[in-house]
């Protein structure tokens, strides 16, 4: 049996059908896994991403000889930033594995990449707190190197005691939800710009993000279009007036129940305040006072993040599963 590689437009109305074949192989692979409790992306999160002009989404299927769609693929290239990286995902189905599918889809991204000018690949990997993930030993054969482990924390949002966090002198907390304040979208700008060089990276070969004011706006506006809501908390120092920490959640409003924690970043120079466990805790009372059907929240840490990894624990957060990183560099 010979594997058929079709491009995918997710926006493309004479490929809806299609579309959903493919966005539910990874859906399905995903589940063997990680069970239920797994985060793949929704068609709806897939579509308002492709439709961002600061990437290059390109997406594949895998075809069967009768046309079926068996495995999934999809690369990701940045046009603002970062013009080395390239990002992979790759989906099979259980019964087709072993037949080199994979390894027919994993050509065809790296070619696609090779062709962008792209020289670093990076992907990853995710397992239950105690399984494994077989896609680790396809990332090795594959030539990738682990470049970090991130825990996936979850939050009891229903024990969660709703405590106001301690007084940060020379600061002040503001909070918003569904939109990021626009007297704060320079401010935040910078932040998102900081967030990809202040926060640990591991061994990952990455290059400051290229943020600006409309860039953001585009964002908040793909997070309203995956269908998802977002609350928002910023630090503001009293002295200067400036945003110097932020965090943010987003709620999907299909299945509000589960909430997902996005970017916190307390900028270092105004570290050693509280103000991580402070904007986190005032996002947690506008959940809790706007959104009280949610009973988990859910984010991601990276292993040597020691800081926030304290700050999630002293608010009540436990490790259920891993996600690592992985990358591999192109000669």
């Amino acid at each position: 049996m010979g594997i058929r590689i079709v491009r995918i437009t997710t926006l493309d109305p004479d490929q809806a059908e299609l579309a959903e074949a493919w966005n539910d192989a990874f859906v399905v692979a995903t589940v063997a896994t990680m069970g239920d409790d797994h985060d793949t992306w929704s068609m709806a999160s897939r579509r308002a991403r492709e439709s961002s002009s600061d990437w290059d989404h390109r997406y594949f299927a895998g075809l069967d000889d009768d046309g079926h769609v068996v495995a999934g693929a999809g690369l990701s290239l940045p046009l603002r930033d970062n013009p080395k990286l390239a990002l992979l995902g790759i989906a099979v189905r259980l019964e087709h594995r072993r037949r080199g599918t994979g390894t027919a889809l994993f050509n065809h991204l790296t070619q696609q990449a090779r062709e962008a000018g792209r020289t670093s690949l990076a992907s990853d990997t995710a397992y239950p707190k105690d399984g494994t993930d077989p896609g680790e030993a396809f990332a090795r054969i594959h030539g990738f190197d682990l470049a970090q482990t991130n825990h996936r924390n979850d939050l009891d949002v229903t024990a969660y005691r709703h405590e106001q966090a301690s007084d940060t002198p020379g600061y002040v907390i503001e909070t918003s939800t569904d939109d990021t304040k626009d007297e704060w979208l320079e401010d935040r700008a910078h932040l998102q710009m900081r967030m990809s060089t202040d926060v640990p990276l591991g061994d990952l070969d990455f290059e400051e993000e290229d943020w600006d004011v409309e860039r953001l706006k585009g964002e908040r506006a793909a997070t309203a279009k995956s269908g998802r809501r977002a609350v928002e908390s910023v630090a503001r120092h009293l002295d200067t007036g400036r945003l110097v920490a932020f965090t943010q959640l987003q709620i999907p409003t299909a299945e509000p129940d589960l909430a997902y924690q996005q970017d916190t970043l307390v900028l270092r120079e105004h570290r050693g305040h509280g103000l991580g466990e402070a904007v986190k805790a005032a996002n947690m009372s506008a959940l809790h006072a706007e959104f009280p059907q949610t009973r988990t929240v859910r984010t991601w840490n990276a292993q040597e993040n020691g800081p926030m990894i304290a700050v999630n624990e002293a608010l009540g957060y436990r490790t259920t599963a891993i996600l690592r990183e992985w990358q591999k560099r192109l000669a």
